[in-house]
C-alpha cells in the first residue's frame, strides 16, 4: 500500500507537469514480448529455433532458470536499489542531475532496470522530454507488474548485438549453452553488452568486447563482489569470436509443424534430440556414398509401444532437399508382400509350410516374372515370403484378393495410391508395388506386426491420447510373420525386415522393426526419377542396421505361442493346406472365397434390414457363422441371407465339408436409408 501511495504521488506530480493521468490506467495487455518458437524434443531439448516476426532471435526468460549469481552481480552493477526503489532511484537521479548541473554535460545515467525495461518495449529518441516519459511509463510498470515480470521482460528483451534479444540467446549464440550456470568471464561479458551491443560485439569487435569485460570486472572487484583471483582468472578467458549456429534438428518436420502453428512459441516433439543428431550424421555419411547425387534418404524410428516417433528424417539434408520425403507417395515395391502373406495365413488358406508352385505363369493379361528371371518348382510359403519372390505372391494376391487387401488398410485410414478413396479397381501388380504409399504408413504398419498384428496411428505430439487399437492382422498370422521375417539375412535373428525395390529402381526400402523399435529407410530421387541399377538390399538395409546399431538394446522378451498357431511340418498338414496351385495333383477344391459383403466395408441396411451372404467356391454343404454362431442347417448353396445380429461389428465365417473357411469383417448401420 505504501508503494502505491508514492507512486500516486509521483504520478500526481507528473501530471501537474503536463502528464496524461491515463498513467494510472491497466496496462493494455500483459507485457510478454513474442519470442523466437522452439520446437523441443520428449525431454524439452531444443531441436529447432525460428527467428520472430521482425528477425530476431529472442528467447524467454525466467529468473528460476538464470545463474543468481549472475543477477547478484548484474543488479549490483546496474541498478543496486532495484528490489526496493518503485521505478525511479531517487539517490541515482539526484546525482546525476548534480553531475550535470556542475559539469554541463551527462556524467552518468541513471536509468534504473525498470526504465532501461520501459526504454526496450517502446524506443524513443534520447532527448529530456523521452527521459520524462520513461520515467512516468517506469511508474506506471511498477504499479501494474511485480518486480520479477520487470527483471524478467529486462533479461528477454535486453540487446546482444546483432539480432541477438535477451540473456537466453545471448548465451546460446556466444557460449552454446543456457544462463544456468555462468562463469565471470561470461557474466561480466554479458553484463557490459547492453550498454553498447553494436561496438562491443565480441564476433565483430573483440577487443572492444574485452575491453568492456575488464572494466566491468574491474568494478565488480573494487565493489568486493569478485575476488581478485576470479577476476585475474576471467580476463584470461578469451571472449567468443563468432557466433555459433542456432539449433536445426529435424528441420522438415519443425518446418511444418511452425507453419501449421506460426503465431505457438513452445512446439513439442516426441523426438529424442540425442538419436536426432546420431541418426543426421549417420545420414550425411549415408549421403557421401550414394553413387548418384540426385539420390537422398527418409528415414523414421518409431516407439513400438507408444507409437511416438523418436527420429524423423525428412531428407538426407535440408540443402539436399527441403521437401519432407517421409509423406511423398511412392511405389512400395515388395515391402507389402508380408501383409499378404498374413491375410492368407489369417483367413486359413495357407500356411508357412504349405508349398506353392514358383514357375512362370500368366494371370489375365498380366504377366509378371520374378527379379531375377529364376524358378524354384514347389517351395514352402515361407521361403517364398523369405525370397520374396514375385510369381507366388501374386497367387497369395489373386486369392486373398486385392480389394480385401486395400480395403484392410483402409479399415485403418491408410488409403494406398494416391490418397483419395475413390480409385481404380485395384489389380494383382499391388503385389509388386503397383501403388502408392509413404514411409510414414509403411512404418505404422510394420508397427503393428511388432505389436502382435494391432494397428495404431503414428503420433509426433507427446500430448496427444493414443489413438485406439485397430486390428491388421490377426495374433496368429503376425506371429507366423514375424517368424519368416526374423529369418532375414544379417538380421541375428533379432531384427525382422522387409525390403522394396520399385520399378526402375525408383525406391528401395528397408522397413524392420525389433520389439522395441520399429524403423524405416526409403532411399531415391526426390522428383521420382529412375534410379541406377541398386535395390532396397543393397541401398537401404545397410542404413536400416545401422539406425538399430545407434539404438537402445533390451534383451528379447520371451513371447508366447497365440492361439491358433499351427506348428506343422507339411506332411502334417491338411491335404487342403499341403498345396497352393491347381495344378497339384493333391490340390483339393479350392477353398470358398466371400465375395459379399467386402471385407472391411460399411453396410447400411433398411427398415426391414436382411444380410445377404454371397460366396464361390468350396465344396458343399456349407456352414455359415455370424460373430461365432451358426445361422442355420448346413446349405448346398454359398448364397444366403439372415437377420443382421445388430449395429456393429460382424464376424462372417464360411466353412465347406473340407473344413476350408473364409472370414470378412463388417460394421452393420441399420438406421433407415435416406
Amino acid at each position: 500500500m505504501k508503494k502505491k501511495i508514492v507512486l500516486l504521488l509521483v504520478v500526481l506530480c507528473l501530471a501537474g507537469a503536463g502528464f496524461s493521468l491515463s498513467l494510472l490506467e491497466p496496462l493494455p495487455g500483459k507485457i510478454s514480448p513474442s519470442c523466437s518458437a522452439q520446437a523441443v524434443d520428449r525431454q524439452g531439448r531444443v531441436l529447432r529455433l525460428f527467428t520472430t516476426k521482425d528477425g530476431y532471435w529472442r528467447l524467454p526468460a525466467h529468473l528460476d532458470r538464470i545463474d543468481q549469481h549472475f543477477i547478484h552481480l548484474l543488479l549490483a552493477y546496474e541498478d543496486k536499489r532495484f528490489w526496493s526503489h518503485h521505478g525511479v532511484d531517487p539517490l541515482s537521479l539526484g546525482r546525476a542531475l548534480v553531475q550535470l548541473i556542475g559539469n554541463g554535460r551527462i556524467i552518468s545515467g541513471a536509468s534504473t532496470i525498470t526504465m532501461q525495461t520501459v526504454r526496450l518495449l517502446h524506443p524513443r529518441p534520447r532527448t529530456l522530454r523521452s527521459k520524462l516519459i520513461e520515467i512516468a511509463e517506469a511508474l506506471r510498470l511498477e504499479w501494474h507488474l511485480s518486480k520479477r515480470e520487470i527483471l524478467e521482460t529486462y533479461l528477454t528483451l535486453a540487446p546482444y548485438g546483432g539480432n541477438l534479444e535477451g540473456i537466453e540467446a545471448a548465451c546460446r549464440f556466444y557460449f552454446e549453452k543456457d544462463a544456468t550456470r555462468l562463469t565471470p568471464s561470461e557474466a561480466a561479458l554479458l553484463i557490459s553488452l547492453p550498454q553498447s551491443p553494436e561496438q562491443r560485439r565480441p564476433d565483430r569487435h573483440p577487443e572492444q568486447a574485452k575491453a568492456a569485460r575488464h572494466r566491468v570486472l574491474a568494478r565488480l572487484l573494487e565493489h568486493k563482489l569478485l575476488t581478485a583471483e576470479q577476476v585475474d582468472l576471467a580476463e584470461e578467458q578469451p571472449v567468443p569470436l563468432h557466433r555459433h549456429l542456432a539449433p536445426f534438428l529435424a528441420p522438415q518436420l519443425t518446418a511444418r509443424l511452425h507453419a501449421l502453428q506460426p503465431d505457438r512459441e513452445l512446439l513439442q516433439t516426441t523426438l529424442d534430440v540425442s538419436l536426432q543428431e546420431r541418426l543426421e550424421t549417420l545420414a550425411t555419411k549415408a549421403q557421401q556414398r550414394f553413387s548418384s547425387r540426385e539420390q537422398t534418404l527418409a528415414l523414421l524410428v518409431l516407439d513400438n509401444q507408444s507409437r511416438q516417433v523418436l527420429a524423423h528424417l525428412g531428407s538426407g539434408g535440408w540443402r539436399i532437399s527441403s521437401l519432407d520425403l517421409t509423406r511423398a507417395r511412392r511405389s512400395p515395391g515388395s515391402a507389402l508382400k508380408p501383409f499378404i502373406y498374413g491375410l492368407a495365413f489369417e483367413q486359413g488358406i495357407l500356411h508357412p509350410e504349405t508349398l506353392i508352385l514358383d514357375q512362370l505363369e500368366r494371370f489375365g493379361s498380366y504377366g509378371p516374372d520374378n527379379f531375377d528371371r529364376q524358378h524354384h518348382g514347389w517351395i514352402p510359403a515361407r521361403e517364398a515370403l523369405h525370397r520374396s519372390l514375385n510369381l507366388p505372391a501374386v497367387q497369395v494376391l489373386e486369392r486373398v484378393g486385392p480389394e480385401r487387401l486395400l480395403a484392410r488398410f483402409a479399415r485403418l485410414g491408410i488409403i494406398m495410391g494416391s490418397g483419395k478413396a475413390q480409385e481404380e479397381r485395384p489389380g494383382l501388380s499391388i503385389a509388386l508395388g503397383g501403388t502408392a504409399t509413404t514411409l510414414r504408413d509403411m512404418t505404422a504398419l510394420y508397427a503393428a506386426l511388432a505389436n502382435k498384428g494391432r494397428y495404431r496411428p503414428i503420433t509426433f505430439n507427446p500430448a496427444a491420447q493414443p489413438g485406439p487399437e485397430l486390428r491388421l492382422l490377426s495374433s496368429a498370422a503376425a506371429w507366423q510373420i514375424d517368424r519368416i521375417l526374423r529369418t532375414m539375412p544379417q538380421s541375428g535373428g533379432r531384427i525382422r525386415y522387409k525390403t522394396g525395390t520399385s520399378y526402375g529402381f525408383r525406391d528401395a526400402w528397408a522397413i524392420g522393426y525389433t520389439q522395441q523399435h520399429t524403423v524405416g529407410v526409403w532411399v531415391g530421387r526426390p522428383d521420382g526419377g529412375y534410379g541406377k541399377r541398386q535395390t532396397g538390399a543393397e541401398l537401404a538395409v545397410p542404413i536400416l542396421l545401422q539406425v538399430f546399431a545407434a539404438l537402445p538394446q533390451q534383451p528379447e522378451e520371451l513371447e508366447s505361442i497365440p492361439a491358433g498357431v499351427q506348428r506343422l511340418t507339411h506332411s502334417q498338414l491338411p491335404s487342403y493346406l499341403q498345396y497352393f496351385s491347381s495344378s497339384a495333383v493333391a490340390l483339393q477344391p479350392s477353398g470358398p472365397h466371400i465375395y459379399f459383403p467386402v471385407d472391411g466395408s460399411t453396410l447400411q441396411l433398411g427398415n426391414k434390414p436382411l444380410l445377404v451372404l454371397k460366396a464361390n467356391g468350396g465344396a458343399p454343404p456349407f456352414h455359415w457363422l455370424i460373430n461365432g454362431q451358426p445361422l442355420a442347417e448346413e446349405q448346398q448353396t454359398a448364397v444366403t441371407s439372415c437377420a443382421p445380429p445388430g449395429p456393429g461389428l460382424a464376424e462372417i465365417t464360411l466353412m465347406d465339408k473340407n473344413g476350408q473357411r473364409d472370414k470378412v469383417s463388417v460394421w452393420l448401420d441399420l438406421a433407415p436409408q435416406l
